[in-house]
């Protein structure tokens, strides 16, 4: 972050204690600055270069609604806020930085005697993450049960790969002692040979001869603990053939 020192008022700051302290940020660049100018918090020109800065004491939707509206006017917008009190996140600023560059505005942060560039108003090249995405899908069509609720926090979630592995159990369970190959010739999931090598979860054993059982009293367990997810499977293995052809 680049950053230029100026002066800043001592008592308690308001909305409009910004002004003073962000224009003599750009006048110090060289810019000419007019506050309040057709309900644009401030407007500083430089040549041909125009530029408005929404101001705020912190950040919040409106403050984003109205620096977005002024895009209509010029591409060079920022917002303006004052540092928040207390220590924040890298977490908080990469959102901010993050927000700000896509909805293609600049975003200006005081703190005491400095006012800090935390991103420059530019255009922003969207762009699909195909990888992500096809990581998002693969998670979505490989989860037959669909128990979690969205929003949720601090809570044990199903994923794509917890059912596999107590869709494999459940084989275990049933068939004894199997290969991977075995198991998915019974309908386990392709990557079944990976999931009994990570052992995760630590419900597999491996004998000498290379094949996998369930250890003692854990079918009992995983089904106490994934009810649900238990008895589907349960009810797919005993519809499903003994072996694909």
């Amino acid at each position: 972050m680049s950053h230029h020192k100026v002066r800043a008022p001592k008592r308690d700051l308001l909305e409009s204690d910004l002004y003073p302290i962000i224009a003599r940020f750009f006048e110090e660049q060289g810019y000419k600055v007019k506050g309040e100018v057709l309900k644009c918090d401030l407007v500083a020109v430089k040549d041909d270069r125009l530029v408005i800065v929404e101001l705020k004491k912190t950040f919040n939707i409106k403050l984003l609604y109205q620096a977005v509206r002024r895009l209509a006017l010029t591409e060079n917008v920022y917002a303006a806020i004052f540092r928040p009190p207390g220590r924040q996140k890298m977490a908080f600023w990469s959102m901010v930085k993050s927000l700000s560059r896509r909805l293609q505005i600049g975003m200006l942060m005081v703190d005491g005697t400095d006012v800090k560039i935390i991103c420059e108003p530019k255009p922003f090249l969207s762009h699909i993450v195909t990888r992500q995405k096809n990581k998002l899908l693969q998670e979505f069509v490989g989860r037959r049960v669909s128990e979690n609720t969205g929003g949720v926090t601090g809570v044990k979630l199903q994923t794509a790969y917890l059912e596999n592995a107590i869709h494999i159990s459940i084989l275990l369970k049933k068939f004894k002692a199997q290969r991977p190959a075995d198991l998915v010739s019974r309908g386990a999931p392709e990557k079944a040979a990976r999931i009994l090598y990570d052992n995760h979860y630590g419900w597999f054993e491996k004998n000498l001869r290379g094949m996998y059982k369930l250890k003692r009293g854990m079918a009992r367990e995983i089904a106490s603990k994934n009810p649900t997810i238990w008895n589907f499977y349960e009810d797919w293995v005993a519809k499903t053939p003994g072996r694909r052809n």
